[in-house]
This record gives structure tokens, sequence and C-alpha cells, in this order.
């Protein structure tokens, strides 16, 4: 029901003037407010003003519902916070879809991605990244999106990629030193992994780690990702150069050439032993490989050795043999050691990347290797005790 207003409203017959003797002047504006506001909408003239227009989103039709941009944007933004990857993924797809060059295309492109990473997509998570940054290049998720899918061509192990990506994030002139980190250390390992263990590579793994300590970034006891990969980088960086050191055919400074390869080593475990407290266990997993593949390696190279000249009998031969197996036989029991660590890190965690599949393979591998050693030295015309025997009294005499 409308209810109109009368004037005056009290009904008492009253004139303006009479009333204006009785009443103060803020009771009657009052009274005309209340007057006013007491009419129904029909009753406005059209002359007053134009009508109401309010905005209703478009519909986004699909095969199962009709929704809006406003809705699906809630919903996958709610899937994205409680983790539902799936969910996400579906809204945020919709939405790029119904409007790929919109004002928020760029958003839906990256909140795409992000559940593309929770579904474990990685190469269309990277692509969804590539993708928005190639679009909307100077657009503010740009960066973000470069930075995103550096971490994936790491993990996806694209070098090249990862060099392309490095090498446009740090021609960006608006990057931050947290993004430039994670730049310089995706193009560093990228160049030692493509075979170039000097510069620049080198220099992009100093200058990142440098960076780092110049902002006290990475100095708790758990890495964040930028750091690991730069430690795991050196790591690689070290490793190379060490294993370029080569025994076949024998150098004539062997001895030296050993204890160059053995530094080499232990300096590459240094830095792999700090990316393996990376915060993501991805990265802790590929250190451990690394660290026991390369006393496998090692040792393989060292039992590559063929016997001296001098060992013209059979004896003499399997003496050699003997000696080498026992005495460096230490190098497969380290790298072991590593493998056991790496493949129990990838059981607690639920890892199933590939490098914890690898340090299976290669564990697997190096107790044949042992038990295949010990049988054959059980053939042999001697014990493995007077071998360690003979091995002690050698040692004794080079220290003399």
């Amino acid at each position: 029901m409308c209810i109109r207003a009368r004037w005056p409203p009290w009904g008492s017959g009253l004139g303006v003037d009479a009333l204006a003797r009785r009443l103060p002047v803020a009771v009657l504006v009052l009274a005309f407010v209340l007057a006013g506001a007491s009419g129904c909408a029909r009753s406005v003239s059209p002359a007053l003003g134009p009508p109401m227009h309010i905005d209703v989103p478009p519909a986004i039709v699909t095969a199962d519902e009709v929704t809006t941009e406003p809705e699906l944007a809630a919903r996958g933004e709610r899937a994205l916070l409680e983790q539902r990857w799936k969910d996400a993924a579906d809204a945020y797809r919709l939405l790029v879809a119904a409007d790929p060059t919109g004002p928020r295309a760029p958003e839906y492109m990256f909140d795409l991605g992000l559940a593309l990473e929770g579904l474990e997509e990685r190469a269309g998570a990277r692509d969804e990244y590539l993708e928005l940054a190639r679009r909307f290049p100077t657009g503010l998720k740009a960066r973000s999106a470069l930075v995103r899918a550096a971490t994936l061509d790491a993990y996806l192990e694209d070098w090249t990629a990862l060099a392309a990506i490095g090498d446009t994030l740090l021609a960006r002139p608006d990057l931050e030193d947290l993004e430039r980190i994670v730049a310089l250390g995706a193009r560093g390992l990228a160049l030692v992994e493509q075979g170039q263990l000097d510069t620049p590579s080198s220099t992009d793994i100093y200058d990142g780690l440098d960076l780092s300590d110049r902002f006290h970034y990475g100095e708790r006891d758990v890495l964040p990702v930028a750091v690991a990969q730069l430690r795991f980088a050196l790591g690689e960086l070290r490793r190379g150069r060490s294993e370029r050191i080569q025994f076949d055919p024998l150098p004539p400074d062997y001895l030296d050439k050993l204890d160059e390869r053995c530094a080499g080593l232990l300096e590459a475990q240094s830095a792999y032993s700090q990316a393996v407290r990376s915060v993501d266990p991805h990265w802790a997993a590929m250190s451990g490989y690394r660290v026991g593949e390369m006393y496998r390696n090692l040792h393989r190279d060292l039992m590559g050795i063929p016997p001296p000249a001098t060992s013209k009998t059979e004896r003499q031969k399997q003496i050699f043999f003997a000696f080498m197996h026992v005495r460096f036989r230490v190098l497969l029991e380290k790298g072991l050691r590593e493998l056991d660590q790496t493949v129990a890190l990838g059981e607690r965690t639920q890892d199933s990347s590939p490098w914890i599949a690898r340090a299976r393979d290669v564990q697997a591998e190096m107790q044949t290797a042992l038990a295949d050693e010990k049988a054959q030295i059980e053939k042999m015309p001697f014990t493995e005790a007077e071998i360690q025997k003979a091995l002690d009294l050698m040692t004794a005499k080079l220290r003399r």
C-alpha cells in the first residue's frame, strides 16, 4: 500500500502561517522532509530524474550451467584457497576462455597456472605462465609468471627453455632482488647442465649467491627454493669440473690428479649438502642423488684403471684387482649411504619425482657392484684380510 503525505500532516486545519507561529523552524523543516519521504515510487514524476540503470554481468553458458564472471571468479578463488585444484582449474579455464583479452585475464591465467601446479601438471602450468607473459608482457603478472615458469622448467629439466627464461628475466629493468636471484640461478644452472662449466655460468651462480648473502636471504635452517637452486647449481659446477679429470689413459701425475678429483668431489658435496636443506624436498632429492652418483662415478673410473705393465702374470693382475677394490670400496659405501638417505626421504615425503626413481636405480646398481666385487675376491687364492693387511703395510711405508 502506498501512503501519500498531506500538508499539514496533522490534519488540524491550521494554515501555514499559524503553524509557523506555534512551531520552531526546525520542526517545520522536519515535517516537510517526512512528508516528502512518505510518498511512493509511482507518485514521482519521470521528469524528476532518469530511470535507475543496473549493470548485469553477461552470462557465461556452459553445457552444465549458466553463470557469470563474478560467480565463477569467486568459485575459483575459494577452490584455490581450499586446494581443490581441479575445481579451481575448471573455473579459471572458463574465465580465460570467456574473455581471453579482458582486464582480469592475466589474473585468471596466473591462477590457472597455480591450479595446474597443484594438480602436478607442471608442463601445462609452465605453458600457461609463458602464454600470460607473451600476451601481457608489460602487465603486473608477467614477471611473476616468468619466475614461476623458471622454477617449473628447472623441475622439468628443460635446460634450453630455462636459459631462455633467465635471459628474458635478466633483460627486464623492473626486476626485484628476489626475482634477480631466481633468474641468475635459472640461467646459471641451465648453462652448467648444457656443459658450460666456466663463464658465464659460474658468473651467474656466484652473482646470485652474493646477492642472496647481501640481503641475508636463505640464512635460516630451511633454504628457500631460489637459494637451494643456486646451491645445487654450484654443486653441479664443481662436480662437472671434478669429473673432467679422467684416469684412462692413466696420467703421469696420477696421484696428484686423484687428489684434485677427490677435492672437487668434496667441494661439490659441500654445496649439495646445503641444497638438501631446501624447503622443497625435490631439491633435496636432486642433491642427495648427485652426491651418491659422484662417489659411484669416481669408483667406476678408478676401477677402470688397467693393471700396470709390471703385472704380467694372472696372480699379479688378481692382486692389483684386489688392492684397487678393497682400497676404494669405501667410495661405494659412502655413495650408498647417500642414496639410502635419498630414497628414505622420497618415501617420507611421498615424492614421486624422477630423481627418487634414479636414486633407487643407482642404489640397486651399487649394491650389486659391492656383492659382485666381494664374490670375485672370495674366488682368489688369498683372503680379503690378507689384502687389507698388505694395504696397511704399504700405507704405513708411504707415511714414513
